[in-house]
């Protein structure tokens, strides 16, 4: 009994010790909590200096570009952009210098600018003024003296130093900031390593079967994820195989009921004598009809894979240049037809008649999708889909492909038309205006030839739909595709990832990390800004072109000016010269294109790192 009491006397000490211990810890963590705060509110502090600079030089820079509109188109518009940017002026000299008033050397920075500010603001006044009073000749005098000119380049060095005065201010107190997260969250470790203890010492069994229970639900939380994004790619599949089952058999014996009539007709044709023109009208009538049947089960055929085939080794580009003079009849004058051919191009083992029926397919969708007059842009090129891609969609085995890639600039589809486009008898035409089976029957075809395609739509850009087609066996035999991953070699580099579907972004993050480099990520632009201005450390900028509000190429130009080696590399859904045509993207920038295998995106990375900053 004494023992037990003895035991018992010792545990209360030992929870007395931890709890005073916990005590003490607690205390330190209030103290590393307030000093994180205090250096979390510096870094704040600096950061809206920083946007307080840009918005100051950008001011400076609209109130320029107005007046320049003014003087080059005499139109009274542009006054708008001037007078808003002059008005803003003010407000945001004020704002920057009540965030620099703590900090002598910006506050003197500051003191120079004002006066160059207000030089090139009178000097915007007096042009503006002249062009008012119908004195264009003097206004551009005053242009052309290129004192303006100066004064912007003196402005934009101030504004420049000043921005990084504050990029060096923002490193000083990252570091403090992190001095303080690391005393937080080791005081933090502390308090929980002592809580454990006592938790331990009262509660052991129940504290370990709360540990496992937790770490199970985790594991099991991530294999749900993981089998719902398989199967809800497999249910897709299924149904299109169910779909495809039903819609063959009953083609299958309709078509064998159509050859049935159709024959019994034709032979009731060459019986019918002269006389019989009324009975034979009926009966060309039905005929006609019955051969409408026939041609609608053919789709349904393809559709459901069971159509004959004749397979063959097919040059791509040459059933592409035979079927141009078709396609620009069919699709008339006012479609503007482009065609970006890759030299070397692999052969593919097709049914090439029904390849061709594809392409006209596809081109005739895009033409109602642009009412008539637009860009179809068609492109080839060799690609290969590697396992990974093969694991996300069921159907895929990796291997080497062509790439046939149809582009439209037409009204482009929402999200929920594109899961259904492949559908049978799905349109969003008005009734009379289509089956509903021609994509349907793209659909079937590509899967019956062992092939992939792909749809990627954006409302009001357009639509591209990527046929990927099995390199036929004999070249294999000849040119075996051997390519090692390339791995990052510095670790150091962060990489900032914009992309605004999180699925997609949540992949690339995953990537970029798996290839060794840091990533950060952002779902626009403007988080990207905010992310840029944080991180001035970041090295490249991997965005996707169309997104929400800013896109991918005015991102880089609103922020090209402030971190003049950021590197870039551009995503996109669209072929690569399609999106070049359309005028979103220049000729000469880095892109690579959805969906892009690991070892794509590490040979991207790699090239933009080795290359010139542009």
């Amino acid at each position: 009994m004494e023992r037990l009491k003895k035991q018992q006397r010792r545990a209360e000490w030992q929870i007395r010790v931890g709890f005073l211990l916990l005590l003490i810890a607690c205390g330190l963590v209030t103290f590393a909590t307030i000093s994180s705060e205090h250096a979390d509110k510096w870094v704040n502090h600096t950061q809206q200096v920083r946007q307080a600079i840009i918005q100051l030089y950008s001011d400076v820079r609209d109130a320029e570009s107005g007046q320049r509109g003014v003087l080059l188109t005499h139109d009274p518009r542009y006054l708008h952009p001037y007078e808003l940017a002059r008005q803003d002026l003010a407000a945001t000299e004020s704002l920057l210098a009540s965030l620099v008033a703590d900090n002598p050397s910006q506050a003197a920075l500051l003191a120079k600018l004002r006066p160059l500010i207000d030089q090139k603001m009178g000097e915007l006044e007096h042009t503006v003024q002249m062009q008012t009073d119908r004195d264009d000749g003097s206004a551009l005098g005053v242009v052309k003296t290129g004192v303006g000119l100066e004064l912007m380049e003196d402005i934009q060095a101030l504004t420049r130093q000043m921005d990084r005065n504050e990029a060096a201010l923002l490193e000083q107190r990252l570091d403090a900031s992190h001095r303080t997260r690391a005393l937080l969250l080791a005081a933090t470790l502390f308090a929980v390593l002592i809580a454990a203890g006592v938790a331990y010492r009262v509660h052991r069994e129940g504290a370990s079967r709360q540990r496992a229970i937790f770490e199970k639900n985790l594991a099991l939380q991530d294999q749900i994820q993981q089998r719902e994004a398989v199967e809800m790619r497999l249910r897709q599949v299924q149904k299109m195989e169910a779909l495809g089952q039903l819609t063959g058999g009953i083609a299958h014996d309709f078509n064998n009921m159509l050859a049935i009539i159709v024959g019994n007709l034709e032979m009731s044709l060459r019986h019918l004598g002269k006389t019989d023109e009324r009975l034979k009208d009926l009966v060309s009538r039905a005929l006609t009809a019955a051969m409408r049947g026939a041609d609608l089960t053919k789709s349904l055929l393809a559709f459901s894979r069971m159509q004959p085939l004749r397979p063959k080794s097919v040059d791509v580009n040459d059933c592409v240049r035979s079927m141009l003079m078709i396609l620009q009849r069919t699709l008339g004058e006012d479609i503007q037809i482009e065609t970006t051919l890759t030299a070397g191009l692999w052969r593919v083992f097709i049914d090439r008649p029904q390849l061709e029926s594809a392409l006209l397919n596809l081109a005739v969708n895009s033409r109602d999708a642009m009412n008539g007059k637009g860009r179809l842009v068609i492109e080839t090129s060799n690609t290969y889909l590697d396992q990974t891609f093969a694991n996300t969609h069921v159907e895929v085995t990796p291997g080497q492909y062509v790439m046939l890639a149809v582009t439209d600039t037409g009204s482009g589809m929402p999200p929920d038309v594109v899961r259904r486009a492949f559908d049978p008898f799905f349109t969003t035409k008005e009734a009379g205006q289509g089956t509903g089976l021609g994509l349907s029957q793209v659909h079937g075809f590509i899967k019956q030839s062992k092939g992939h395609v792909q749809l990627y739509s954006e409302v009001g850009i357009g639509t591209t739909v990527k046929l990927y087609l099995p390199r036929s066996s004999a070249q294999q035999d000849a040119e075996v595709f051997a390519e090692t991953m390339v791995f990052a070699l510095n670790t150091s580099k962060k990489i900032l990832v914009v992309e605004d579907d999180p699925e997609v972004r949540h992949f690339v993050v995953a990537c970029v990390n798996e290839l060794g480099y840091a990533a950060l990520d952002a779902e626009s632009a403007d988080a990207a800004q905010q992310k840029l201005a944080s991180h001035p450390d970041i090295a490249l900028l991997l965005t996707d072109v169309v997104m929400p509000g800013k896109n991918g190429r005015q991102l880089v130009e609103a922020v090209r000016p402030f971190y003049p080696k950021l590197r870039v590399l551009y995503m996109t859904g669209y072929p690569r010269d399609a999106i070049v045509h359309n005028g979103i993207l220049d000729r000469d920038v880095r892109v690579i294109s959805k969906p892009f295998s690991m070892q794509e995106l590490a040979r991207e990375l790699k090239s933009a790192f080795a290359a010139e900053t542009v």
